[in-house]
């Protein structure tokens, strides 16, 4: 079983009680310089971020004074800065117009808010605009050439997806009635992968129907998913009902061309979090998809037309049918290219 690791690094701890001091301009003994705010460049206001983290500005105007101009950066777990949990200072000008500081370690996942200033001698200028970012820290996917193009852990009372009922509660998206669902619209990811947590899942479901983990599907073909010539779907079946040994089944449609496999899976425990990953796209022995759950391969299969839907949807649950887990909790949502 794949685990996010969201510990903090020793620089990290000994920086939690730096306080962020005076957000304005300070001109100690009376020097001359008139030092501007710099401007964020990157990772923009919203911006989901990974792995080594660079902060980029464009260079303060500066006028007056004497001596190099160098640079301060503050990243915060809040917007006003209350408590620092990194910081940079004495960092050179850059040349081109932008100065940037890399962060020598990881940050714990989650939300944070970043800003810098410039420094002549003793003259510091206010502070850039905040931006807020969002970083997916220690989360590991399961392939070394991953590339993460969205990760929403669920637990900080917020999603990056669009929501339909359900609570976000501290473990992630709690879903209430079969109707709930989250769901992310991507660009065409013709080579991929989708991973989550989940938990609250038990051998029954909720009522004897069938319950849906997950959907992918193309909205812009129609509202109907189930006849979407692009559909992937992982069903889970009720262990009361089921008159054979499938009880886990996936069906994948790719242009119209239709793959059901199926699985005696029935491992579910409601306080056990499962990490489900799915892959899918061209290799060298051509297109194939593949379900792990806890790192164990489920399913593997080839499918014969790559799939390409013009928007990209990926739901967590199946409202549409009405066959979206209650009492399951999902987390940590990673999609990307393989």
């Amino acid at each position: 079983m794949r685990n996010y690791h969201f510990a903090i690094p020793a620089f990290v701890l000994g920086l939690f009680a730096v306080s962020c001091g005076d957000d304005g301009p300070s001109t100690p003994g009376g020097s001359s310089a008139t030092v501007g705010a710099p401007g964020v460049v990157s990772p923009a206001d919203g911006a989901q971020v990974g792995g080594q983290v660079t902060l980029t500005v464009s260079n303060a105007s500066v006028s007056g004074g004497s001596g190099p101009v160098r640079y301060a950066f503050q990243i915060s777990s809040d917007s006003s800065f209350a408590v620092v949990i990194a910081q940079a200072s004495d960092i050179p000008e850059g040349a081109g117009g932008q100065t940037s500081w890399t962060v020598g370690s990881e940050l714990a996942s989650g939300e944070f808010f970043w800003r810098a200033r410039a420094a002549v001698g003793t003259t510091q200028g206010p502070f850039s605009s905040a931006a807020r970012i969002r970083f997916q820290g220690g989360a590991q996917t399961g392939g070394e050439t991953d590339v993460v193009l969205l990760f929403d852990p669920l637990t900080n009372g917020a999603t990056q997806g669009d929501r339909g009922g359900g609570q976000l509660t501290s473990e992630g998206w709690l879903v209430e009635a079969s109707s709930n669902f989250i769901v992310y619209d991507m660009p065409t990811i013709e080579t991929g992968f989708l991973e989550f947590d989940v938990k609250g899942l038990d051998i029954r479901n909720p009522t004897r129907d069938s319950r849906h983990l997950f959907f992918m599907w193309d909205p812009s073909l129609g509202s109907d998913m189930t006849s979407n010539p692009f559909r992937v779907s992982l069903q889970k079946l009720d262990g009361r009902s089921s008159i054979n040994d499938r009880w886990l089944r996936m069906r994948h449609i790719s242009q119209g061309r239709q793959v059901d496999v199926g699985s005696p899976f029935r491992g579910w425990e409601p306080t056990r979090t499962f990490r489900i990953r799915f892959e899918w796209g061209l290799e060298s022995s051509g297109e194939v998809a593949r379900l792990f759950i806890d790192g164990n391969q489920i399913f593997f299969f080839g499918y014969a037309r790559p799939y390409i839907p013009v928007i990209h949807r990926i739901e967590l649950g199946a409202a549409g049918r009405a066959e979206t887990p209650e009492g399951a909790i999902y987390s940590n949502v990673a999609i990307g290219t393989r």
